[in-house]
């Protein structure tokens, strides 16, 4: 299996084209695209039209799609006390959804939680409770059954008793926004919602068989990673070498064989923009909108203009972002909260482009909008630097 890191940006579309070019057939390729938001009930860290564009790409290239995330994603993470959430993915041909295995802490973490909820359901039965059946309706406060009373009531206990100490000791807690520097130097996001992510699906898939059959186990596992990283992104990157044997290959133990391959990694950003005008992809809108780069919409290592542009697009959001510095006591930017970081920058956005900027709100993408079918013309966003997110 190749399969191809489709993040929704430029690099790793250009990846999948230059497999194309050498002649790799499409029957080998897979797209992976990792959830940054994991299914959060009510937040958002990414661009709210990045699902519908690698799903559009994926089905206007007839290629599949396997959509792996952390459950509860970056915010889930960001409010996180004990172990950190399990890793599920979709398999491309069943739609159907699996999960990772639990690992020993989650499942220590999870029997607290079910005994604080019991006990706290115990304390309220002293001050009276329901015995009649919830209503089918619409109404919450008379449909008693929803899962919104389990969950309130279980957050409430584990945030306020001793427990939520032994939560700590077991899986940590994090409460604080990643840090702008190397994955192995705080910056928890890109290790825990992409890397983490993709490792896991990979160590998981030898125990399903090559068909995701749970009777196949044990076979041959041979997996080829492409990813779009480029050395002229950063200095970190000038670094990487262009092949080399993954982390999660384990031949002797798991019969598990992964490479890694980064197929653009001496491209020029014209060089990478020349192979979406070959093939008249329409970029990301994130792109086309004004953004330099296709990273996370509220990305930790956004400029100033970068986030001046959230704020224009989508300022509840941003005002929600305000909110959790003060509730963490933790700045987004490290340094200065993030009014101040801002401060009187001009937003970045590009009114030029109507139906990039609908897409950013709406989150809409469809497969008949991936190919350009005028003028291809460089997005509003090109060439303006790396500056802005590490994806």
């Amino acid at each position: 299996m190749i399969a191809v890191l489709l993040s929704g940006g430029k690099d790793s579309i250009a990846c999948y084209y230059k497999l194309l070019e050498l002649g790799v057939p499409k029957e080998k390729i897979e797209f992976w695209h990792h959830d940054i938001d994991g299914g959060h009930p009510c937040r958002r860290m990414d661009w709210r039209c990045t699902q519908s564009y690698v799903r559009a790409f994926a089905e206007a290239e007839d290629v599949p799609l396997r959509l792996s995330w952390r459950v509860n994603g970056f915010f889930g993470e960001l409010y996180r006390v004990g172990a950190s959430e399990p890793v599920e993915w979709m398999e491309p041909d069943t739609g159907e959804i699996r999960q990772c295995k639990l690992s020993r802490n989650y499942l220590k973490c999870m029997e607290i939680k079910k005994k604080a909820t019991e006990d706290m359901e115990e304390q309220l039965k002293e001050y009276g409770y329901r015995m009649k059946f919830p209503m089918k309706t619409g109404d919450l406060s008379r449909r008693w059954c929803s899962a919104y009373l389990k969950i309130m009531v279980a957050d409430a206990v584990v945030s306020n008793l001793s427990r939520t100490g032994e939560l700590e000791q077991i899986g940590g807690k994090c409460h604080k926004f990643p840090a702008k520097g190397s994955i192995g130097n705080g910056r928890w996001c890109s290790a825990q919602l992409k890397r983490e992510v993709a490792d896991t699906v990979i160590r998981n898939l030898d125990e399903l068989g090559e068909n995701g059959d749970l009777d196949k186990t044990r076979r041959d596992v041979r997996v080829l990673v492409v990813s779009g990283e480029r050395r002229g992104e950063s200095a970190g990157r000038s670094k990487y070498n262009e092949m080399e044997i993954h982390r999660t290959n384990a031949t002797a133990k798991a019969h598990r064989r992964v490479h890694q391959w980064r197929p653009v990694i001496d491209y020029s950003e014209k060089d990478v923009w020349e192979v979406l005008k070959r093939h008249r992809v329409n970029p990301h809108p994130c792109y086309r909108a004004g953004w330099n780069r296709c990273s996370c919409a509220m990305c930790i290592f956004s400029t100033p203009p970068l986030f001046a542009g959230i704020r224009e697009l989508y300022p509840e959001d941003f005002e929600l972002l305000k909110q959790d510095e003060r509730i963490l006591g933790f700045t987004l930017d490290n340094k200065c909260d993030l009014d101040t970081f801002v401060g009187d920058a001009k937003s970045c956005v590009y009114h030029g482009d109507t139906k990039a900027i609908h897409s950013l709100v709406t989150g809409d993408f469809k497969a008949d909008d991936i190919y350009v079918t005028g003028d291809w013309m460089y997005p509003a966003g090109a060439f303006h630097g790396a500056e802005g997110g590490p994806c």
